[in-house]
C-alpha cells in the first residue's frame, strides 16, 4: 500500500502529532541536513551490505565444509585409511593432489573469515594459523610454508618428492594438523551458517528489509 502525505496528516490527527510537523513521508523523501542521504537511501544501502555479508557466510560455510572434509581424509588412520591404501600402491599421486587441495579449501577458509570483523570468526583464524605454526618445520619438509597472513603455498616438486610417511606425520592422527583444522573448520561452517540465518532472517525473498516501516513507524496499529 502506497502512504500518502494525507494518510500520514489523518494518522497525525489522531495520535495528537502536529500537523505541522515534518511528515515521516518527507523524511523519507527529502535529504537530510548532515550526508544528504535520504531514510531510503540508508535502508538500501543496508541492505546491500546484508547481502553482501550473507553471501559471504555462504562462500565460507561451503569453504570451511570442503575443508573438514579434506581435512578428515588426510586424518585417518589404521590400514584402510587413505594414505595408507596409498602407501602400499605404487601411485603416490591421488595423496600429493589431496594435500594441495587441503591447501586450497584451507586458504579459502581462511579468507573467508579475515573478511568477517565477528569475533569467533577472528578466533577460528587465529587457531587455524596457530595450528599451521605449530606444525611449520614438518611443512616445510614436505613443501609447505605460510606467509604472514597465515595463506599456505606449496612447492610442487618438493612434495612430491617427499614420503607418504612424511605427510603422515604431518596430517595424521589425532594430534596431527588435519584433525585439529577438522575440528576448526567445522566450527566455523556451523557459526557461518547461523550468521547466513541471522543476516537473511532480515529480509524477504526479494531482499528487502522486512517490515521495517511498520515494526518502526507503525502509524496505523
Amino acid at each position: 500500500m502506497r502512504i500518502t502525505t494525507s494518510m500520514l496528516n489523518e494518522t497525525a490527527k489522531r495520535t495528537g502529532i502536529p500537523i505541522n510537523q515534518p511528515s515521516l513521508l518527507s523524511y523519507i523523501n527529502n535529504e537530510s541536513e548532515s550526508g544528504g542521504n535520504t531514510l531510503l537511501d540508508a535502508l538500501k544501502n543496508n541492505n546491500k551490505v546484508s547481502s553482501t555479508a550473507a553471501a559471504n557466510y555462504k562462500k565460507l560455510q561451503k569453504s570451511a565444509d570442503s575443508l573438514k572434509e579434506q581435512a578428515e581424509k588426510l586424518a585417518q588412520t589404521g590400514e584402510e585409511s587413505f594414505l595408507e591404501k596409498i602407501k602400499n600402491s605404487e601411485n603416490k599421486e591421488e595423496a600429493y593432489q589431496a594435500v594441495e587441495d587441503y591447501i586450497q579449501h584451507y586458504n579459502a577458509t581462511l579468507s573467508g573469515l579475515s573478511k568477517s570483523s565477528g569475533t569467533l570468526d577472528q578466533y577460528y583464524s587465529m587457531m587455524l594459523k596457530d595450528a599451521v605454526d605449530d606444525k611449520s618445520e614438518a611443512l616445510e619438509k614436505i613443501g609447505i610454508t605460510a606467509d604472514k597472513n597465515g595463506k599456505l603455498s606449496v612447492d610442487t616438486q618438493k612434495l612430491r618428492e617427499a614420503s607418504i610417511e612424511d605427510i603422515q606425520s604431518v596430517f595424521g592422527g589425532a594430534n596431527g594438523l588435519a584433525a585439529k583444522t577438522a575440528f576448526i573448520a567445522e566450527k566455523a561452517s556451523d557459526n557461518a551458517a547461523a550468521g547466513t540465518e541471522s543476516v537473511s532472517g532480515q529480509y524477504d525473498a526479494a531482499g528487502n528489509i522486512k517490515s521495517y516501516l511498520a515494526g518502526k513507524f507503525d502509524f496505523f496499529g
